[in-house]
């Protein structure tokens, strides 16, 4: 029997991501264990997103998010779906998260993992039953790009590489080369003690550093045909749509564009069905 561990980074806790999660068909073979490792109580984000919440539109994005936060979930929610709740210092997020999961559980026991934020519109229930069969990767991210794309494809260069720790899976073989766990020595901030946050999309820029190492690995070790993505554009495949700071509606100025060919992309594909 062959087992994925999810390892959800617990900050927003939008219920339809834990539910979407627990509801997926697993494919035969196949185990499944959730864990949610959190950085502050569910109670802290249902006062700090009250006020957006109420104040949510009918875009198509908005829309997104008032599906995805039908309910801030509590811890009580989150175990009866069937997952383990811990509760970690705030240290910093994204593969932070990944590893105070990693120091007291053994990896080797799982033949892949899902790493994720918890502010992830989940779009289906068959996403498991897709991947989990998959053998030609090491990574599957969620898609490519980052704050260089606009440029490079002006400049007609190819998209450059980024994984930020949003929406990956990693095989047992792949944790086995970053040693067990990831090397975070580039990340300074630290948060502990601090359980909100503002409205300013820079308070936590020095966190996307955590990818740096594992993409120096990457390129080192000559692996990159063996990272895939779901797909080209920006934080949206048919899987997939990836909150930024807890929001779907959120973004940056330079995103949208491709942001939004992603979701013309996602609403075709599921428009069909």
């Amino acid at each position: 029997m062959k087992k994925l561990a999810v390892i959800a980074g617990g900050w927003h806790f939008p219920i339809h991501f834990f539910e979407q999660i627990a509801k997926q068909k697993i494919p035969n073979g196949w185990e499944v264990d959730m864990f949610v490792v959190s950085h502050r109580d569910p109670s802290y984000a249902i006062e700090e997103k009250k006020e957006t919440l109420a104040n949510l539109g009918y875009t198509r994005r908005e829309l997104y998010d008032r599906i995805m936060y039908r309910k801030v979930a509590t811890v009580a929610d989150m175990e009866m779906l069937g997952w383990k709740y811990i509760l970690e210092p705030n240290t910093m997020g994204d593969f932070g998260n990944t590893n105070q999961w990693l120091e007291k559980n053994d990896y080797k026991q799982y033949d892949k993992l899902l790493i994720t934020h918890d502010d992830n519109f989940i779009l289906t229930d068959k996403m498991f039953e897709d991947i989990l069969p998959q053998e030609d990767w090491l990574i599957l991210t969620n898609s490519t790009g980052n704050a260089q794309r606009r440029l490079r494809q002006w400049l007609r260069l190819s998209k450059p590489f980024g994984l930020r720790g949003s929406f990956e899976f990693f095989t047992r073989e792949m944790m086995n080369k970053l040693g067990g766990s990831f090397d975070l020595s580039r990340t300074t901030l630290t948060r502990e003690g601090q359980f909100t946050t503002t409205i300013d999309m820079t308070e936590l820029g020095n966190w996307n550093q955590n990818d740096k190492p594992l993409r120096d690995l990457i390129i080192k070790n000559n692996l990159l045909s063996k990272v895939k993505s779901l797909s080209p554009f920006y934080r949206m495949s048919k899987y997939c749509l990836e909150g930024e700071r807890g929001y779907i509606f959120k973004t940056e100025k330079s995103n949208i564009a491709e942001e939004e060919k992603g979701l013309d992309m996602v609403e075709k594909t599921y428009s069909k069905k």
